[in-house]
């Protein structure tokens, strides 16, 4: 029992012009601007590409979006202000809070120099 070594094959066809071996490779190809471009090419806008879609009211939508954007940076603003007014307010709070804290220490350390002697039955 002989047996080949290789099969005999017919050989391919050979490959279709690749996308990138067309975009690198060069080669000057003929191409048909209707085919890519279609009714634009006759100055005609394509009907399938694009539509117009009307907005709500033009130039009357506009200036309401306008006056409600001012609208809402007029809030921002007194809410800014608000949040101004309160953070002095706090601080001012802090400031006595401190003051306090300081005289209470102060008045605390003279009562432990006064009463640092004697004894707890000497009161």
């Amino acid at each position: 029992m002989l047996g080949e070594l290789f099969t005999p094959v017919e050989t391919p066809e050979a490959p279709n012009r690749g996308f990138f071996k067309g975009l690198f490779g060069g080669g000057a190809q003929s191409l048909d601007r209707e085919e890519l471009f279609g009714e634009s090419s006759s100055g005609k806008a394509s009907r399938s590409l694009a539509q117009h879609i009307p907005g709500p009211g033009g130039i009357e939508g506009v200036k309401g979006a306008a006056s409600g954007v001012v609208g809402e940076l007029a809030r921002a603003r007194l809410a800014l202000d608000e949040r101004g007014q309160k953070l002095g307010d706090l601080e001012e709070r802090t400031a006595a809070m401190l003051s306090s804290a300081d005289a209470f220490s102060k008045h605390a350390h003279e009562m432990m120099l006064k009463y640092k002697d004697k004894k707890w039955y000497q009161f």
